[in-house]
């Protein structure tokens, strides 16, 4: 009877190890993931704060359980799955623009919608045995060793966070943790077409020579009066100055637009402004250049609208007369950005340029111009 009850214990020991053994490595092996596509470009600024800021804080919550393969649009490749994404998941012109994250069968887009709804989806996906790669049509043939999909069902350890950046594909997808600040800060090699370069060099002499006539007329008409302004002040009321207006606040509205929504832009066949308006330049202490330049359309039309209601008011002239040539300063200083620096052509701000350039044209010849009917004045 002893010899029984030690042989029915040591069976039951032999059948409860094993078993014991087997649960505790489906524990630790088999786990829910998410698994999400990053579509990003080195140069864009919304991306660097997806990437830096909101990211990370996931990666360390979930560890394992959370695989994000980033793709650079600025790649042939990467720019070709992007393609493939608008095409499979029709994406209107108003939701194109990278960041844009890819979960499950949800699009993503933009540093808003990112870190304010990818949280809940990760949690969601988790409690419902995690969610595999998105259906990207060439997204497996790009990134061959990508990992396996993680839905419906658990995948073990070994298929987790191994790096899927290879040499055939170009380095068009790297794991998370891959994608750093140092890689984030190259540059791509983005050159302009050559009639973007020209235009954009024609624009930037046209306003060197405004900058010279002003010079001029401001100079001549202070040897004449012994002021900068003409003695007898008269009001601007050329209709050139609202037409100018109303085309600059369109070019600004739509470029702000694009800038706080963070959708692509519609570049023409000149240049590509979606470079331009991505780069570390577009911004000034975190504003947009373009909303910078909303205002200052909409200051000029204020100040535009006082003088030609008080044109004695020299105060006012002058503060017009300031902020035009201001205007021009500035737009050479971005048209020298855009060819020395970011290497991209942007035909909305050379747009604004010009129309910048044409006001402060209009209103340094109204200001200086002597009124009919006025002589001049005589030496002596």
């Amino acid at each position: 009877m002893k010899r029984l009850w030690t042989f029915v214990m040591l069976c039951a020991w032999a059948t409860a190890v094993p078993f014991a053994a087997a649960q505790n490595d489906v524990s630790s092996v088999a786990q829910p993931i998410v698994q999400a596509v990053l579509f990003y470009s080195p140069t864009c600024p919304h991306c660097h704060t997806v990437i830096e800021q909101h990211l990370p804080p996931l990666q360390e919550q979930y560890g394992e359980q959370l695989q994000i393969l980033g793709v650079d649009v600025s790649k042939p490749v990467g720019q070709q799955l992007y393609q493939n994404v608008i095409t499979y998941f029709n994406l209107s012109s108003q939701r194109r623009g990278v960041p844009t994250l890819v979960v499950g069968e949800t699009v993503l887009v933009g540093s808003v919608e990112i870190p304010q709804q990818f949280p809940q989806i990760i949690a969601d996906g988790l409690v419902a045995g995690g969610i595999g790669w998105p259906e990207i049509p060439g997204l497996h043939e790009a990134v061959p060793n990508l990992p396996p999909s993680a839905a419906p069902a658990t995948v073990t350890e070994t298929a987790v966070a191994a790096p899927v950046a290879t040499e055939a594909t170009g380095g068009v997808g790297v794991a998370l943790n891959q994608i750093d600040a140092s890689t984030m800060a190259t540059e791509t090699a983005v050159a302009a077409t050559p009639s973007g370069y020209a235009l954009a060099w024609v624009v930037m002499a046209g306003m060197v020579w405004a900058l010279l006539f002003a010079a001029w007329r401001l100079q001549q008409t202070r040897a004449a009066e012994g002021s900068w302004l003409k003695t007898a002040v008269v009001p601007l009321d050329t209709p050139l100055i609202p037409i100018l207006l109303l085309v600059g606040l369109v070019v600004a509205a739509y470029l702000s637009y694009i800038e706080v929504r963070h959708v692509a832009a519609v570049c023409g066949p000149v240049g590509d402004c979606n470079i331009v308006q991505s780069s570390p330049y577009a911004r000034i202490l975190g504003i947009p250049v373009a909303v910078l330049g909303l205002v200052n359309y909409l200051v000029v039309g204020a100040l535009w609208g006082w003088q030609r209601a008080n044109p004695q008011n020299r105060q006012t002239a002058v503060a017009l007369l300031l902020l035009s040539l201001f205007g021009v300063f500035f737009s050479i200083y971005l048209t020298a950005l855009e060819l020395f620096v970011i290497h991209a052509v942007c035909m909305w701000c050379l747009t604004s340029a010009v129309v910048t350039t044409l006001i402060m044209l209009v209103v340094v010849s109204g200001l200086t111009k002597r009124p009919s009917g006025l002589a001049p004045k005589l030496a002596g």
